[in-house]
């Protein structure tokens, strides 16, 4: 739900953190809610400044029950490097105001909490559940960008999705662990729900991304002025779409096709690649293809 915008930038609120703040409300635990608020659109806001920095377009942000999603024009996933230095800044801010707090500056006035005690564990909760590598927390977002640069953005993307999912298994159990013990935790259950709808949806994005990444990979050539060649050798009887999804970011790609006995048979580049998906579909064989 979009709430306002702020010079170019449209700020959405999830209805997740709706719900979150409505059962904070209706249990009594309040008190520091527009503070916390404060410290998390700091968090978002240290994510846009990097983003900037980085000459990237944001777009919006979207406020989440555990930190924010900036969303920015250009793919910045397909640069790892970028989607790395943008996700820690979110965190870093949050250790910034804590080395402040205890460097001895007075952050009152910025952020009233009722007690010291609690302006230190939202920072601390804030950075540390972020942390975590699982999608789609910034830690998650990091691991990502590491395993991207060595499997590509699918696989990559698969394995920091698998961590989110263990992540929600973890926080739905200690919930239920809790109601066994009669100690209500709803934000528990909140979390583990949005992080699983968040799973579905980077999932679906990462294939958007890899295609996209093929797709203006000549643009990027033609950019850059190079970029760097990684081989692959596969097996003649191999689909397209399993080719593909062996290619990683800013690496431009030359296929060496092999048969059963490991005799090369010929080589195809990216592009060739590329044009066979779409004359012939993700179903053919690149051995097939190598022969047309």
């Amino acid at each position: 739900m979009r709430i306002c915008r702020i010079s170019d930038i449209d700020i959405h609120i999830s209805k997740y953190l709706l719900l979150l703040v409505v059962i904070l409300l209706i249990t009594g635990h309040s008190d520091n809610l527009p503070a916390a608020f404060f410290i998390l659109c700091l968090h978002e806001m240290s994510h846009v400044l990097a983003a900037r920095l980085l000459k990237l377009k944001v777009s919006e942000i979207e406020l989440l029950p555990f930190g924010g999603a900036v969303r920015i024009q250009s793919l910045f996933e397909l640069n790892p490097v970028h989607e790395i230095l943008v996700s820690v800044a979110g965190p870093l801010s949050n250790v910034l105001l804590l080395l402040f707090y205890f460097g001895g500056v007075q952050l009152k006035w910025l952020t009233p909490f009722s007690q010291d005690s609690d302006f230190v564990n939202i920072n601390l909760m804030l950075a540390g559940f972020n942390l975590l590598p699982a999608l789609p927390l910034d830690g998650g977002r990091m691991l990502r960008a590491i395993l991207a640069r060595q499997m590509g953005i699918q696989r990559a993307t698969r394995i920091a999705n698998g961590m989110g999912l263990l992540l929600a298994l973890i926080l739905t159990t200690a919930g239920l662990y809790g109601l066994y013990y009669r100690v209500v935790n709803y934000s528990l259950f909140i979390l583990s729900g949005f992080l699983i709808y968040s799973v579905i949806q980077e999932k679906r994005n990462a294939t958007y991304v890899m295609l996209k990444d093929i797709t203006y990979k000549k643009e990027a050539l033609l950019k850059e002025g190079s970029l760097p060649i990684r081989n692959i050798a596969v097996i003649s009887n191999l689909a397209l779409k399993d080719v593909v999804k062996k290619f990683i970011p800013q690496r431009y790609h030359y296929i060496q096709v092999m048969d059963e006995q490991l005799k090369e048979l010929g080589t195809l580049n990216e592009s060739e690649i590329v044009n066979g998906l779409l004359d012939h579909g993700t179903q053919i064989s690149v051995g097939r293809l190598l022969r047309l």
